[in-house]
């Protein structure tokens, strides 16, 4: 939850602690959709608090609100510098109180899900009390920095991959990964984080489990189409959320929540150019592995744990590992190839691209009328090129020499366009490339092995 300040409110406690008889003692079996049920065993006796909430605890600020409970700060009375965070839950919402303590008995056993140290039991609520977490939340951290540049992206992305594996080799989904729900242990960006507020969790049983849970935006399509949850939901989620981390955008936001549920049904995914024209090809590939809309087909955590942009980006400090290698700008590293294609776009093909553009500035200012009229076509043609092969995954291969630049696909014997000094214009000679409906607005479109200069 995101951390809040508001004034701090009395707040009247009764002095009975934790009953063993009572609806939270009993948790073993589970409804059909995969919330646990009251069975009267003492599963959880050793989370008992042994003293009143009031003689143990002062109560501080408002950390956040939810939909079934209500986050505070607590101290010790005893130990001013120990804090706590205080879930209160009412009793009404039984079920999700029984669901989350059996699923934080289990988080204790990993360092990056919260920590329960004990549990209260009071006539009108529950009080789980819980790990505080002093620096707050992911979501502050986007607040202050608009987004994260890909090492402080990555290092809370493998921590939250490693906490979400145990949780799905547990038979456990998550079912809301947001950024309010990543706490931040220590002083930014060199902090343990720790995946929290478990309410909305379920245990997968043999039985499908369908309800519409999560926040709207970080909604997979089979929540919202009321299909059935599996661990491929928290992945879809996870996919969004690093997104959210390198651009400081939600992919599928629309005007409203039913545009937006629109977007994500049918899984309208786009990688503009300005969000990702620095963002490398390593981090769009693991998002495009997880954002995906037949669940089966995504990513899982442990195969998510294995790629390459969790293993080879550089250090939160900006420094590279030995065995490390920095992505170029443009998307890719300097020795790697893009899914298999023998002649990626790479740093020579920017090279190249840029003393196209130097060429033309050059030309053009040199005019006698001292008139330039190079402008925003071939700039955008050219980032419409990389944008094509980098971002929609299209192949594509080139050749550069002093006289012309060619782009071609190399599936394909024919020549996708070609340009040739001054660079003010572009030769296209096959309209059956994928690449021509999105420069279509930039060039003129001729017929097949037709080639004609433009400028």
């Amino acid at each position: 939850m995101a951390v809040c300040h508001t004034s701090t409110r009395s707040r009247i406690l009764s002095k009975r602690h934790f009953n063993p008889t009572s609806i939270l003692s009993s948790l073993s079996p589970l409804t059909s959709n995969g919330m646990l049920k009251s069975t009267g065993c003492n599963e959880f006796q050793h989370l008992y608090a042994t003293e009143a909430f009031d003689k143990v605890y002062n109560l501080s600020e408002d950390l956040g609100r939810g939909k079934f409970s209500t986050v505070k700060k607590c101290i010790k009375k005893d130990d001013k510098d120990k804090a706590y965070a205080a879930k209160f839950i009412k009793k009404r919402y039984v079920k999700h109180a029984l669901n989350e303590l059996r699923i934080l008995e289990l988080s204790q056993k990993h360092p990056c899900l919260i920590t329960l140290h004990e549990v209260y039991d009071l006539p009108l609520e529950a009080i789980f009390i819980l790990e505080y977490a002093q620096q707050g939340d992911l979501q502050f951290v986007l607040e202050l920095e608009g987004c994260l540049d890909e090492s402080k992206a990555s290092h809370v992305t493998k921590q939250l991959l490693e906490a979400v594996e145990f949780l799905h080799n547990n038979k456990i989904v998550h079912l809301d990964i947001k950024p309010q729900n990543i706490l931040l242990m220590e002083k930014w960006p060199s902090t343990t984080i720790k995946l929290c507020d478990f309410g909305l969790s379920r245990i997968l049983t043999n039985e499908c489990i369908h309800e519409i849970l999560g926040t709207t935006d970080f909604l997979a399509p089979e929540v919202v189409s009321y299909e059935p949850l599996t661990r491929a939901t928290d992945m879809w989620s996870i996919g969004v959320l690093i997104y959210v981390l390198v651009t400081g955008h939600t992919p599928f936001g629309g005007t409203n929540k039913h545009d937006t549920h629109n977007n994500i049904t049918h899984c309208i995914l786009d990688f503009p150019v300005e969000l990702f024209d620095s963002i490398s090809m390593d981090c769009i590939d693991l998002i495009k592995k997880l954002i995906v809309r037949i669940p089966k087909q995504r990513a899982l955590a442990n195969e998510c744990l294995q790629h390459i942009w969790l293993t080879r980006l550089p250090t939160i400090n900006g420094v590279c590992n030995e065995n490390e290698q920095r992505p170029s700008k443009g998307g890719l590293s300097d020795n790697q190839t893009d899914s298999g294609f023998e002649s990626p776009i790479t740093n020579s093909l920017d090279r190249s691209f840029d003393k196209i553009i130097a060429h033309s500035i050059e030309k053009n200012t040199n005019k006698k009328n001292g008139d330039n009229d190079f402008g925003s076509p071939i700039i955008d043609i050219i980032e419409s090129i990389k944008h094509l092969h980098i971002i929609q995954s299209i192949p594509i291969s080139y050749e550069d020499d002093e006289d012309s630049i060619t782009v071609r696909q190399p599936s394909k014997d024919n020549y996708v366009f070609r340009l040739t000094p001054p660079y003010s214009g572009i030769s296209l000679l096959s309209s059956s490339s994928p690449l021509t409906p999105s420069l279509s607005s930039d060039i003129h479109i001729l017929d097949d092995n037709v080639c004609e200069n433009l400028s």
